[in-house]
Protein backbone atom coordinates (compact mmCIF):
# COMPACT_ATOMS: atom_id res chain seq x y z
CA UNK A 1 0.00 0.00 0.00
CA UNK A 2 3.02 2.65 0.75
CA UNK A 3 4.56 1.92 -2.54
CA UNK A 4 1.22 2.05 -4.42
CA UNK A 5 0.81 5.49 -2.50
CA UNK A 6 4.61 6.80 -3.15
CA UNK A 7 3.71 5.75 -6.93
CA UNK A 8 0.38 7.62 -7.14
CA UNK A 9 2.30 10.94 -5.90
CA UNK A 10 5.10 10.51 -8.42
CA UNK A 11 2.91 9.64 -11.16
CA UNK A 12 0.91 13.14 -10.56
CA UNK A 13 3.92 14.75 -9.92
CA UNK A 14 5.12 13.47 -13.64
CA UNK A 15 1.78 14.24 -14.89
CA UNK A 16 2.30 18.03 -13.89
CA UNK A 17 5.63 18.12 -15.31
CA UNK A 18 4.74 17.07 -18.53
CA UNK A 19 1.36 18.95 -18.91
CA UNK A 20 3.28 22.12 -18.68
CA UNK A 21 5.89 20.83 -21.40
CA UNK A 22 2.44 19.63 -23.31
CA UNK A 23 1.33 22.79 -23.21
CA UNK A 24 4.43 24.86 -24.52
CA UNK A 25 5.01 22.59 -26.88
CA UNK A 26 1.58 23.28 -28.83
CA UNK A 27 1.71 26.91 -27.86
CA UNK A 28 5.12 27.50 -29.88
CA UNK A 29 3.88 25.58 -32.43
CA UNK A 30 0.39 27.50 -33.21
CA UNK A 31 2.95 30.83 -32.50
CA UNK A 32 5.35 29.64 -34.73
CA UNK A 33 2.51 29.16 -37.19
CA UNK A 34 0.76 32.53 -36.70
CA UNK A 35 3.44 35.19 -35.96
CA UNK A 36 4.92 35.56 -39.24
CA UNK A 37 0.84 35.32 -41.30
CA UNK A 38 0.11 38.22 -38.49
CA UNK A 39 3.70 40.16 -39.41
CA UNK A 40 2.86 40.04 -43.02
CA UNK A 41 -1.07 41.12 -42.31
CA UNK A 42 0.15 43.66 -40.59
CA UNK A 43 3.13 44.94 -43.48
CA UNK A 44 -0.23 44.72 -46.04
CA UNK A 45 -1.20 48.07 -44.71
CA UNK A 46 1.37 50.32 -46.65
CA UNK A 47 1.52 53.54 -47.78
CA UNK A 48 1.32 51.46 -51.49
CA UNK A 49 -2.42 50.30 -50.29
CA UNK A 50 -3.47 53.52 -48.49
CA UNK A 51 -2.33 55.67 -51.85
CA UNK A 52 -4.46 53.57 -54.02
CA UNK A 53 -7.39 53.48 -52.28
CA UNK A 54 -7.08 56.83 -51.77
CA UNK A 55 -6.88 57.66 -55.28
CA UNK A 56 -8.84 54.97 -56.82
CA UNK A 57 -11.57 57.32 -58.28
CA UNK A 58 -8.96 58.47 -60.46
CA UNK A 59 -8.14 54.37 -62.00
CA UNK A 60 -10.03 52.77 -64.35
CA UNK A 61 -11.94 49.85 -61.41
CA UNK A 62 -10.01 46.99 -63.96
CA UNK A 63 -6.84 48.60 -64.22
CA UNK A 64 -7.35 49.29 -59.77
CA UNK A 65 -8.31 45.73 -59.67
CA UNK A 66 -5.75 44.04 -61.73
CA UNK A 67 -3.32 45.84 -59.49
CA UNK A 68 -5.09 44.81 -56.09
CA UNK A 69 -4.90 41.21 -57.35
CA UNK A 70 -1.37 41.18 -58.69
CA UNK A 71 -0.49 42.61 -55.06
CA UNK A 72 -2.28 40.25 -53.40
CA UNK A 73 -1.10 37.19 -55.61
CA UNK A 74 2.65 38.41 -55.18
CA UNK A 75 2.10 37.40 -51.34
CA UNK A 76 0.56 33.81 -51.93
CA UNK A 77 3.35 32.87 -53.73
CA UNK A 78 6.14 34.68 -51.80
CA UNK A 79 4.58 33.24 -48.42
CA UNK A 80 2.89 30.01 -49.20
CA UNK A 81 -0.35 30.78 -47.75
CA UNK A 82 -4.01 29.70 -49.53
CA UNK A 83 -5.10 33.01 -49.80
CA UNK A 84 -4.65 36.99 -49.50
CA UNK A 85 -8.23 39.06 -49.36
CA UNK A 86 -8.34 42.60 -49.06
CA UNK A 87 -11.71 44.64 -48.37
CA UNK A 88 -12.20 48.48 -49.44
CA UNK A 89 -14.55 50.14 -46.56
CA UNK A 90 -15.17 52.73 -48.98
CA UNK A 91 -16.59 50.63 -52.17
CA UNK A 92 -17.61 47.76 -49.53
CA UNK A 93 -15.37 45.38 -52.37
CA UNK A 94 -13.62 42.39 -51.37
CA UNK A 95 -10.79 41.32 -53.35
CA UNK A 96 -8.80 37.65 -53.45
CA UNK A 97 -5.60 36.76 -55.37
CA UNK A 98 -6.99 35.18 -57.83
CA UNK A 99 -9.06 38.07 -58.71
CA UNK A 100 -12.43 37.11 -57.26
CA UNK A 101 -13.62 40.23 -56.22
CA UNK A 102 -17.45 40.57 -54.53
CA UNK A 103 -19.38 43.33 -52.58
CA UNK A 104 -19.23 43.03 -48.61
CA UNK A 105 -22.87 42.31 -47.84
CA UNK A 106 -22.93 42.80 -43.85
CA UNK A 107 -26.41 41.30 -44.14
CA UNK A 108 -25.69 38.13 -45.88
CA UNK A 109 -24.17 35.17 -43.51
CA UNK A 110 -21.01 34.93 -45.69
CA UNK A 111 -20.17 38.28 -44.79
CA UNK A 112 -20.73 39.05 -41.25
CA UNK A 113 -17.79 38.80 -39.63
CA UNK A 114 -16.87 42.13 -41.29
CA UNK A 115 -18.83 44.86 -39.41
CA UNK A 116 -17.87 43.53 -35.53
CA UNK A 117 -14.67 43.09 -36.19
CA UNK A 118 -14.66 46.93 -38.10
CA UNK A 119 -16.22 48.31 -35.05
CA UNK A 120 -14.46 46.12 -32.20
CA UNK A 121 -11.55 48.58 -33.10
CA UNK A 122 -8.92 45.45 -32.61
CA UNK A 123 -5.95 45.10 -34.54
CA UNK A 124 -6.38 41.68 -35.54
CA UNK A 125 -7.99 39.01 -34.93
CA UNK A 126 -7.99 35.27 -36.24
CA UNK A 127 -11.26 33.67 -37.77
CA UNK A 128 -12.14 30.13 -39.37
CA UNK A 129 -14.13 30.24 -42.26
CA UNK A 130 -14.90 28.71 -45.83
CA UNK A 131 -12.63 30.27 -48.13
CA UNK A 132 -14.90 30.45 -51.28
CA UNK A 133 -12.51 32.14 -53.15
CA UNK A 134 -10.55 28.50 -53.64
CA UNK A 135 -13.01 25.53 -53.43
CA UNK A 136 -14.44 25.92 -49.97
CA UNK A 137 -11.78 24.76 -48.18
CA UNK A 138 -11.54 25.42 -44.19
CA UNK A 139 -9.00 28.37 -43.40
CA UNK A 140 -8.13 30.49 -40.64
CA UNK A 141 -7.98 34.10 -41.44
CA UNK A 142 -5.98 36.65 -40.01
CA UNK A 143 -8.04 39.71 -40.49
CA UNK A 144 -6.29 42.75 -40.09
CA UNK A 145 -7.17 46.39 -39.27
CA UNK A 146 -6.56 48.85 -42.22
CA UNK A 147 -6.04 52.38 -41.09
CA UNK A 148 -4.54 55.84 -43.02
CA UNK A 149 -2.30 58.17 -42.17
CA UNK A 150 -5.09 59.89 -39.88
CA UNK A 151 -5.76 57.15 -38.29
CA UNK A 152 -9.17 56.38 -40.49
CA UNK A 153 -10.13 52.84 -40.49
CA UNK A 154 -9.97 52.24 -43.91
CA UNK A 155 -10.47 48.35 -44.56
CA UNK A 156 -9.64 45.14 -43.60
CA UNK A 157 -6.83 42.87 -45.20
CA UNK A 158 -4.94 39.36 -44.28
CA UNK A 159 -3.80 36.27 -44.99
CA UNK A 160 -5.55 32.67 -44.56
CA UNK A 161 -3.51 29.49 -43.13
CA UNK A 162 -4.92 26.23 -43.93
CA UNK A 163 -6.48 24.60 -41.14
CA UNK A 164 -4.92 21.57 -42.34
CA UNK A 165 -1.98 23.05 -41.22
CA UNK A 166 -2.87 23.60 -37.80
CA UNK A 167 -4.52 20.04 -37.36
CA UNK A 168 -1.17 18.57 -38.44
CA UNK A 169 0.65 19.63 -35.86
CA UNK A 170 -2.04 18.89 -33.17
CA UNK A 171 -2.56 15.23 -34.90
CA UNK A 172 0.94 14.36 -34.49
CA UNK A 173 1.02 15.71 -30.53
CA UNK A 174 -2.17 13.92 -30.19
CA UNK A 175 -0.20 10.60 -31.38
CA UNK A 176 2.87 11.02 -29.45
CA UNK A 177 1.45 11.46 -26.16
CA UNK A 178 -2.06 10.47 -26.08
CA UNK A 179 -3.96 13.56 -25.27
CA UNK A 180 -6.54 15.55 -26.72
CA UNK A 181 -5.82 19.29 -27.81
CA UNK A 182 -8.79 22.30 -28.45
CA UNK A 183 -7.39 25.69 -29.32
CA UNK A 184 -10.88 27.47 -27.84
CA UNK A 185 -11.12 31.41 -28.72
CA UNK A 186 -11.94 33.90 -25.75
CA UNK A 187 -15.76 33.34 -25.76
CA UNK A 188 -14.89 29.82 -25.38
CA UNK A 189 -15.61 28.59 -28.79
CA UNK A 190 -13.67 25.00 -30.04
CA UNK A 191 -11.39 26.62 -32.94
CA UNK A 192 -9.46 23.64 -33.85
CA UNK A 193 -9.54 20.04 -32.68
CA UNK A 194 -9.02 17.16 -35.02
CA UNK A 195 -12.14 15.48 -33.30
CA UNK A 196 -10.52 11.66 -32.66
CA UNK A 197 -10.40 12.35 -29.09
CA UNK A 198 -13.81 13.33 -28.13
CA UNK A 199 -14.16 10.76 -25.41
CA UNK A 200 -11.17 12.29 -23.54
CA UNK A 201 -12.49 16.34 -24.09
CA UNK A 202 -14.90 18.38 -21.99
CA UNK A 203 -18.40 19.64 -22.90
CA UNK A 204 -18.81 22.79 -24.31
CA UNK A 205 -20.39 24.16 -21.21
CA UNK A 206 -17.18 23.31 -19.17
CA UNK A 207 -14.87 24.40 -20.94
CA UNK A 208 -16.60 28.16 -21.67
CA UNK A 209 -16.77 28.15 -17.93
CA UNK A 210 -13.37 27.62 -17.64
CA UNK A 211 -11.77 30.43 -19.96
CA UNK A 212 -14.20 32.68 -18.53
CA UNK A 213 -12.68 31.99 -14.85
CA UNK A 214 -9.21 31.79 -16.35
CA UNK A 215 -6.48 33.66 -14.46
CA UNK A 216 -4.51 35.98 -16.96
CA UNK A 217 -1.83 36.17 -14.13
CA UNK A 218 -0.77 32.59 -14.50
CA UNK A 219 0.91 30.88 -16.91
CA UNK A 220 -1.13 28.20 -17.26
CA UNK A 221 -3.99 26.83 -14.83
CA UNK A 222 -3.67 22.73 -14.16
CA UNK A 223 -6.12 20.62 -12.68
CA UNK A 224 -5.89 17.40 -12.30
CA UNK A 225 -8.26 14.78 -12.43
CA UNK A 226 -9.26 11.05 -11.58
CA UNK A 227 -6.03 8.46 -10.46
CA UNK A 228 -3.70 10.40 -12.93
CA UNK A 229 -5.35 12.04 -15.42
CA UNK A 230 -5.32 15.80 -15.78
CA UNK A 231 -6.37 19.50 -17.91
CA UNK A 232 -4.13 22.56 -18.02
CA UNK A 233 -5.38 25.68 -20.22
CA UNK A 234 -2.58 28.24 -21.51
CA UNK A 235 -3.62 31.39 -22.67
CA UNK A 236 -1.77 32.06 -26.07
CA UNK A 237 -1.70 36.14 -25.90
CA UNK A 238 0.15 36.01 -30.16
CA UNK A 239 -3.35 34.42 -31.58
CA UNK A 240 -5.82 35.27 -28.71
CA UNK A 241 -6.56 31.55 -28.10
CA UNK A 242 -6.27 29.06 -25.50
CA UNK A 243 -5.30 25.86 -25.83
CA UNK A 244 -7.03 23.57 -23.84
CA UNK A 245 -4.56 20.29 -23.23
CA UNK A 246 -6.65 17.01 -21.32
CA UNK A 247 -5.32 13.48 -20.78
CA UNK A 248 -7.93 10.78 -19.35
CA UNK A 249 -5.19 8.67 -17.79
CA UNK A 250 -5.47 5.28 -17.61
CA UNK A 251 -1.71 4.02 -18.15
CA UNK A 252 -0.47 4.84 -15.21
CA UNK A 253 -3.29 3.78 -12.86
CA UNK A 254 -2.99 0.33 -15.09
CA UNK A 255 0.23 -0.12 -13.91
CA UNK A 256 -0.82 0.79 -10.05
CA UNK A 257 -3.01 -2.24 -10.32
CA UNK A 258 -0.81 -4.48 -12.12
CA UNK A 259 1.57 -3.54 -9.65
CA UNK A 260 -0.88 -4.37 -6.45
CA UNK A 261 -1.87 -7.46 -8.29
CA UNK A 262 1.52 -8.59 -9.19
CA UNK A 263 2.59 -8.47 -5.10
CA UNK A 264 -0.92 -10.41 -4.57
CA UNK A 265 0.03 -13.37 -6.84
CA UNK A 266 3.43 -13.64 -4.98
CA UNK A 267 1.61 -15.87 -2.79
CA UNK A 268 0.05 -18.19 -5.38
CA UNK A 269 1.26 -20.60 -7.45
CA UNK A 270 3.19 -20.25 -10.48
CA UNK A 271 0.31 -21.62 -12.28
CA UNK A 272 -2.17 -19.51 -11.63
CA UNK A 273 0.49 -16.25 -12.23
CA UNK A 274 0.64 -17.81 -15.75
CA UNK A 275 -3.32 -17.92 -16.04
CA UNK A 276 -3.69 -14.35 -14.97
CA UNK A 277 -1.02 -13.10 -17.51
CA UNK A 278 -2.43 -14.81 -20.56
CA UNK A 279 -6.17 -13.56 -19.71
CA UNK A 280 -4.45 -10.15 -19.58
CA UNK A 281 -2.82 -9.70 -22.48
CA UNK A 282 -5.52 -11.61 -24.57
CA UNK A 283 -7.94 -8.80 -23.51
CA UNK A 284 -5.44 -6.28 -24.08
CA UNK A 285 -4.58 -7.64 -27.58
CA UNK A 286 -8.51 -7.69 -28.37
CA UNK A 287 -9.10 -3.76 -27.20
CA UNK A 288 -6.08 -2.67 -28.86
CA UNK A 289 -7.61 -4.77 -32.13
CA UNK A 290 -11.05 -2.97 -31.08
CA UNK A 291 -9.69 0.31 -30.70
CA UNK A 292 -7.90 0.04 -33.90
CA UNK A 293 -10.94 -1.05 -35.92
CA UNK A 294 -13.08 1.86 -34.56
CA UNK A 295 -10.15 4.04 -35.08
CA UNK A 296 -11.37 4.13 -38.78
CA UNK A 297 -14.61 4.24 -38.53
CA UNK A 298 -16.02 7.66 -38.73
CA UNK A 299 -18.37 8.29 -35.85
CA UNK A 300 -21.49 10.37 -37.58
CA UNK A 301 -21.84 8.04 -40.57
CA UNK A 302 -20.29 4.71 -40.04
CA UNK A 303 -18.42 4.70 -42.82
CA UNK A 304 -14.38 4.39 -43.37
CA UNK A 305 -12.83 7.57 -42.29
CA UNK A 306 -9.94 9.93 -43.42
CA UNK A 307 -7.17 7.50 -41.83
CA UNK A 308 -8.74 4.57 -43.50
CA UNK A 309 -8.83 6.67 -46.83
CA UNK A 310 -5.07 7.73 -46.78
CA UNK A 311 -4.03 4.09 -45.74
CA UNK A 312 -6.38 2.70 -48.60
CA UNK A 313 -4.51 5.07 -51.23
CA UNK A 314 -0.90 4.45 -50.17
CA UNK A 315 -2.34 0.77 -50.80
CA UNK A 316 -3.27 0.92 -54.09
CA UNK A 317 -0.14 3.60 -55.16
CA UNK A 318 2.18 0.75 -53.95
CA UNK A 319 0.05 -1.92 -55.87
CA UNK A 320 0.43 0.07 -59.11
CA UNK A 321 -2.81 -1.39 -61.20
CA UNK A 322 -4.45 1.75 -61.89
CA UNK A 323 -6.58 0.09 -64.63
CA UNK A 324 -8.74 -1.87 -62.31
CA UNK A 325 -9.46 0.89 -59.80
CA UNK A 326 -13.07 2.71 -59.77
CA UNK A 327 -13.56 5.65 -58.33
CA UNK A 328 -16.70 8.12 -57.63
CA UNK A 329 -16.44 11.21 -55.70
CA UNK A 330 -19.69 12.86 -53.78
CA UNK A 331 -20.12 16.14 -52.27
CA UNK A 332 -23.25 16.93 -50.87
CA UNK A 333 -25.15 20.37 -51.91
CA UNK A 334 -26.29 23.19 -49.91
CA UNK A 335 -24.93 22.03 -46.43
CA UNK A 336 -23.49 25.25 -45.45
CA UNK A 337 -26.72 26.51 -45.96
CA UNK A 338 -28.75 23.89 -44.30
CA UNK A 339 -26.24 24.43 -41.54
CA UNK A 340 -26.65 28.39 -41.28
CA UNK A 341 -30.89 27.94 -41.91
CA UNK A 342 -31.55 25.32 -39.76
CA UNK A 343 -28.92 24.53 -37.84
CA UNK A 344 -26.11 21.68 -37.44
CA UNK A 345 -28.08 19.19 -36.30
CA UNK A 346 -30.20 18.81 -39.63
CA UNK A 347 -26.52 19.37 -41.51
CA UNK A 348 -25.63 15.64 -39.68
CA UNK A 349 -29.21 14.60 -40.94
CA UNK A 350 -28.18 15.54 -44.34
CA UNK A 351 -24.97 13.81 -44.09
CA UNK A 352 -26.42 10.98 -42.80
CA UNK A 353 -29.12 10.26 -45.45
CA UNK A 354 -26.07 10.75 -47.98
CA UNK A 355 -23.62 8.24 -46.22
CA UNK A 356 -26.84 5.60 -45.56
CA UNK A 357 -27.81 5.86 -49.60
CA UNK A 358 -23.85 5.69 -50.08
CA UNK A 359 -23.97 1.91 -48.06
CA UNK A 360 -27.00 1.35 -49.72
CA UNK A 361 -25.71 1.71 -53.78
CA UNK A 362 -21.86 1.50 -53.23
CA UNK A 363 -21.35 -0.72 -50.03
CA UNK A 364 -24.10 -2.98 -50.70
CA UNK A 365 -22.05 -3.72 -54.12
CA UNK A 366 -18.74 -4.40 -53.21
CA UNK A 367 -17.37 -0.60 -52.70
CA UNK A 368 -15.23 0.68 -49.84
CA UNK A 369 -16.67 4.36 -48.81
CA UNK A 370 -14.65 7.13 -47.06
CA UNK A 371 -15.47 10.30 -45.87
CA UNK A 372 -13.15 12.49 -46.77
CA UNK A 373 -14.23 15.85 -45.28
CA UNK A 374 -17.27 17.70 -43.30
CA UNK A 375 -19.19 16.97 -47.00
CA UNK A 376 -17.04 15.27 -49.02
CA UNK A 377 -17.31 11.14 -49.73
CA UNK A 378 -14.67 9.19 -52.06
CA UNK A 379 -16.10 5.26 -53.08
CA UNK A 380 -13.54 2.73 -53.92
CA UNK A 381 -13.49 -0.12 -55.74
CA UNK A 382 -10.58 -2.52 -57.22
CA UNK A 383 -11.75 -3.61 -60.38
CA UNK A 384 -13.71 -1.97 -63.59
CA UNK A 385 -17.77 -1.95 -62.85
CA UNK A 386 -19.45 -2.26 -66.02
CA UNK A 387 -22.61 -0.83 -64.92
CA UNK A 388 -21.33 2.58 -62.96
CA UNK A 389 -24.07 4.69 -64.82
CA UNK A 390 -26.55 2.31 -63.51
CA UNK A 391 -25.48 2.80 -59.70
CA UNK A 392 -25.40 6.70 -60.19
CA UNK A 393 -28.83 6.47 -61.32
CA UNK A 394 -29.82 4.49 -58.83
CA UNK A 395 -28.28 7.02 -56.26
CA UNK A 396 -29.57 9.80 -57.79
CA UNK A 397 -33.50 7.77 -57.35
CA UNK A 398 -32.29 7.42 -53.51
CA UNK A 399 -32.43 10.82 -53.33
CA UNK A 400 -35.46 11.88 -54.00
CA UNK A 401 -36.70 9.55 -51.50
CA UNK A 402 -34.56 11.12 -48.47
CA UNK A 403 -36.97 12.74 -45.85
CA UNK A 404 -36.12 13.86 -42.55
CA UNK A 405 -37.86 16.47 -39.62
CA UNK A 406 -36.39 19.78 -40.69
CA UNK A 407 -34.89 18.55 -44.17
CA UNK A 408 -36.85 17.23 -46.94
CA UNK A 409 -34.39 17.72 -49.93
CA UNK A 410 -31.12 15.95 -50.30
CA UNK A 411 -28.59 16.30 -53.64
CA UNK A 412 -25.61 14.67 -53.93
CA UNK A 413 -23.02 15.91 -56.79
CA UNK A 414 -20.77 13.19 -57.97
CA UNK A 415 -18.48 12.40 -60.01
CA UNK A 416 -16.77 9.00 -61.57
CA UNK A 417 -13.54 7.61 -63.65
CA UNK A 418 -12.77 4.32 -64.35
CA UNK A 419 -9.05 3.34 -64.52
CA UNK A 420 -8.89 1.13 -67.26
CA UNK A 421 -10.15 3.72 -69.96
CA UNK A 422 -7.43 6.35 -68.73
CA UNK A 423 -3.98 7.15 -70.13
CA UNK A 424 -0.60 8.31 -68.50
CA UNK A 425 -2.12 7.70 -64.90
CA UNK A 426 0.81 7.11 -62.55
CA UNK A 427 -0.98 7.06 -59.21
CA UNK A 428 -4.87 7.29 -57.58
CA UNK A 429 -4.79 10.75 -56.90
CA UNK A 430 -4.69 11.53 -60.32
CA UNK A 431 -7.90 9.33 -60.45
CA UNK A 432 -9.22 11.01 -57.96
CA UNK A 433 -8.64 14.50 -59.62
CA UNK A 434 -11.00 13.81 -62.84
CA UNK A 435 -13.32 12.41 -60.72
CA UNK A 436 -13.26 15.37 -58.55
CA UNK A 437 -13.19 17.40 -61.84
CA UNK A 438 -16.61 15.86 -63.26
CA UNK A 439 -17.95 16.08 -59.66
CA UNK A 440 -17.56 19.95 -59.73
CA UNK A 441 -19.16 19.98 -62.94
CA UNK A 442 -22.58 17.85 -61.66
CA UNK A 443 -22.45 20.54 -59.33
CA UNK A 444 -22.35 23.67 -61.31
CA UNK A 445 -25.41 22.18 -62.93
CA UNK A 446 -26.93 22.04 -59.24
CA UNK A 447 -26.23 25.25 -58.39
CA UNK A 448 -27.41 26.89 -61.85
CA UNK A 449 -30.55 26.11 -60.66
CA UNK A 450 -32.72 29.63 -58.96
CA UNK A 451 -34.00 27.82 -56.34
CA UNK A 452 -30.38 26.62 -54.58
CA UNK A 453 -28.41 29.45 -52.88
CA UNK A 454 -24.55 29.04 -53.04
CA UNK A 455 -22.06 30.65 -50.74
CA UNK A 456 -19.33 33.26 -52.35
CA UNK A 457 -16.58 35.32 -50.58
Amino acid sequence: MVSLKSLNKLIKENNHENSVIYANEVSNAVIDVFSEAVAVSQSMNNTFIQSLLKNQDKIPEEQKNKIIQNYLSDIVVKFGYSTAFLTDDSQMLYHAENGFVKTVDPSNPDDDWYVPFRDSGKLYELNIDNDQANDNRITVYINMRMEDSAGNFIGICGVGVPINQILSLLRSMEAQSGISIKLVNVNGDVQVANGAQLKLQRSQEEIKAAIAEYDYSKSYVYTPKGMDGFSIIKYISECQWFAVIEYQGGKNSILSTMLFRNLMICLVILLVVLIIFSFVLGTFTKRTEKVVEESLIDELTGLKNRKAYQTELERLNADGNMADISIATMDINGLKVTNDNFGHTAGDELIQGAANIMKEVFCENGWNVYRTGGDEFVAIICSPVSDLDVLVQDFKEQEKLFIHDKITELSVSIGTVQGYNQRGISCVEDLIKIADKRMYSDKEIFYSQASHERRKR
